[in-house]
Parts: structure tokens; sequence; C-alpha cells
């Protein structure tokens, strides 16, 4: 009974782990005094989040990718998707590596 159990409990964590999406985030300093809003598609979900004014933030995209295409918002960005583990500063409404 034991061998069954500690089987059965094997094959449930790699099915678990099958079914487990990838997530990417970055980080991101306001220097702005206003809020800016940046809106994202990942993976044909379109996402969107505010990076409120002189504040330090980290968002988390849930996606099967570790990527999201950069689709609008109030920020000039250098590049055309937002990478997981990347940081940036947000002044006068451009985005620059940090």
């Amino acid at each position: 009974m034991k061998r069954v159990t500690s089987g059965l409990l094997a094959g449930l964590m790699v099915i678990a782990l099958a079914g487990t999406a990838y997530a990417g985030s970055i980080r991101v300093y306001n220097n702005d005094s206003k809020t800016h809003t940046v809106k994202l598609k990942c993976n044909g979900s379109s996402k969107s989040f505010d990076i409120k004014a002189s504040t330090t933030t980290t968002y988390t995209f849930h996606s099967t990718a570790s990527s999201c295409d950069i689709v609008g918002g109030t920020i000039s960005w250098p590049v055309k998707k937002l990478e997981n583990g990347k940081k940036w500063k947000i002044k006068n409404g451009k985005a620059i590596p940090n």
C-alpha cells in the first residue's frame, strides 16, 4: 500500500509541474510625478498595468513565455518586448534600462 501511495503522489507531482505556466517579471521605478499605463500582449492575451507616480514596482506577467509584446500605454520604450528579469527607470515618459 505504501508503494502505491508514493507512486500515485509522484505521478500527481509530475502532472502538476507539467501544467505550471512560466511567469516573467520586471522591476520599474517611475521617476515621473504622474501615473503611467503599460499595455501588453502575452501569447494572445491582453494585459495592462499602472505604474504609480514616484514609486518602484515589480510587475509579474503570467504567460507561457518569458516575455510580452508592448502594444501601447503612456511610456515610450526602446524595445518592443518586456523580458523577464529586466529593470527599468521611467523618466519624462521614457523607459531607460536600469
